[in-house]
């Protein structure tokens, strides 16, 4: 009788096989659920008739918050209850801001502005910071985390700030450069600076915090940093698929920016250990769209 014995290199290429198929599976799981909520839970556009819809955003949360607990409990599923949570945190969002956005008009006039100008439009920006960021922060400690595990913290400092405050730099030069002409006079300048320098780091601070920040720690141990970082970029580009300042050719192109600027943050975020130059360099690219939407205001 003969006995065939597995060699060491085969054991190993089908565990590492194994290994792959595991992480492509559970990187469509999440791609679904980030889709769930970021797509089809949108409040910022109405593609389907899921957006806007508070009942569906309410019972998403609960779904996933269902799935967390039982996950944190089950031996099997246990490495994926982080993760699973990372997607109740963020599915929060959505609903949060349904529920009290109705009192947006009522700090606008606070302020005596409106969303009709550039003042208005940035403290309603910050305002929705509040709603998206604080929950964010609370469901986090809940969850026995501490904000380091969000980016929330110093990392290396000195990186990240040379870095995203290059770009931010060489944007708002850019700004200036093309779109500084088309302004009526300086007043109107300093509004666009100021105004748009408030909403973009708000935006910016909401989306690297909801985007990345709450998932790429919890993505690491199951889809390594290569993994982590893609499948969140797809998702932030998916988020722009119903973007209604553009024309529809140009969505394609939204797609791409989306994509390859969530790329850079991603690994940015990484390598630095904090959020800020990734916040920086989104900062960035919100402040050029702003400061050339008002020049032609």
């Amino acid at each position: 009788m003969t006995t065939t014995i597995a060699t060491p290199s085969l054991n190993g290429k089908k565990t590492m096989q194994t290994r792959w198929i595991q992480r492509f599976g559970v990187s469509i799981v999440f791609l679904i659920c980030g889709s769930a909520i970021f797509v089809f839970g949108s409040n910022y556009f109405d593609l389907f008739p899921t957006n806007k819809n508070l009942a569906y955003n309410l019972g998403l949360s609960a779904a996933l918050l269902a799935a967390a607990i039982g996950s944190k409990l089950s031996r099997r599923w246990n490495k994926y209850w982080q993760s699973i949570f990372a997607f109740f945190i963020a599915s929060t969002a959505f609903p949060v801001t349904t529920i009290f956005s109705r009192w947006t008009s009522t700090v606008l006039d606070w302020f005596h502005t409106s969303t009709a100008m550039s003042q208005g439009i940035a403290i309603a920006k910050v305002y929705e910071m509040l709603l998206v960021v604080l929950p964010i922060l609370a469901l986090t400690k809940l969850s026995g985390a501490d904000l380091g595990s969000i980016f929330l913290k110093r990392g290396n400092l000195k990186w990240s700030l040379s870095i995203g405050g290059l770009v931010l730099f060489n944007f708002a030069s850019s700004a200036f450069l093309f779109f500084g002409t088309r302004f009526t006079s300086m007043d109107r300048i300093g509004e666009a600076l100021l105004w748009g320098l408030v909403f973009s780091f708000a935006n910016s601070f909401i989306e690297e915090l909801w985007l990345r920040g709450i998932f790429l720690k919890r993505f690491m141990p199951v889809l390594g940093l290569g993994g982590s970082v893609l499948l969140t970029s797809v998702v932030f580009a998916l988020m722009h698929c119903g973007v209604t300042y553009l024309t529809p050719v140009a969505v394609p192109f939204i797609l791409a920016y989306a994509l390859t600027m969530g790329l850079a943050c991603g690994y940015l975020m990484m390598k630095t250990g904090n959020i800020w130059g990734a916040v920086l360099i989104h900062a960035a690219a919100d402040f050029f769209a702003f400061f050339a939407m008002f020049a032609n205001a």
